[in-house]
């Protein structure tokens, strides 16, 4: 998975669905798996395995069976009759995918100087402190894709650090304390 959850998933989860690509609504490859969510025993599945199953292996550096196969698959729902899988908008995944006046800030670069609308918020006009405007954003999206960049590193102090990786490191700590097992009586022999 390349991507960073900036919420629990919870709402999302009565339905089945992959994500949208992103805003500019490619013809042939509008569908995304980089977050997906489908039942076990779901039929989706089923129909995605039996499409993989008849249909020649995937060209190298394809989207075969990825985004060509998702559209594949819906659209032969949709022209039997059945009511397809739904489809997340891109922006709740991978809001750094769209025009440059409304995504989120790439994060493997250093903090731009400012983000958002500009609007006060505890003195802060760059719109990147905890409770700006960034925070908000991300507060109102699932995840971050990251879009296969694993091994890059993501800038000290920048907003993933500061409003993602550091809330997951203080929310982890406090996990661990209160998971800690009891060491409880000793086992009998």
């Amino acid at each position: 998975m390349d991507s960073l959850f900036t919420r629990d998933l919870a709402p999302l989860l009565e339905h089945e669905f992959v994500t949208q690509w992103d805003c500019y609504d490619k013809k042939y490859t509008p569908l995304n798996g980089a977050l997906m969510h489908f039942y076990k025993h779901s039929p989706y599945l089923c129909e995605a395995f039996h499409i993989i199953s008849t249909s020649p292996p995937p060209r190298p550096g394809t989207t075969d069976w990825g985004s060509s196969l998702y559209l594949k698959m819906w659209r032969r729902l949709v022209h039997e009759g059945i009511q397809p899988f739904k489809i997340l908008p891109f922006c709740f995944s991978d809001g750094r995918s769209c025009r440059l006046d409304n995504r989120l800030p790439d994060p493997f670069k250093k903090d731009p100087k400012r983000w958002g609308e500009g609007r006060l918020n505890g003195g802060d006009r760059t719109g990147l402190a905890e409770g700006g405007e960034l925070d908000v954003a991300l507060g109102n999206v699932f995840s971050v894709h990251l879009h296969n960049q694993w091994e890059k590193a993501f800038p000290t102090g920048g907003w993933v650090e500061r409003l993602l990786l550091n809330r997951y490191d203080s929310r982890l700590s406090r996990w661990k304390r209160s998971e800690v097992p009891d060491d409880g009586p000793p086992p009998s022999e």
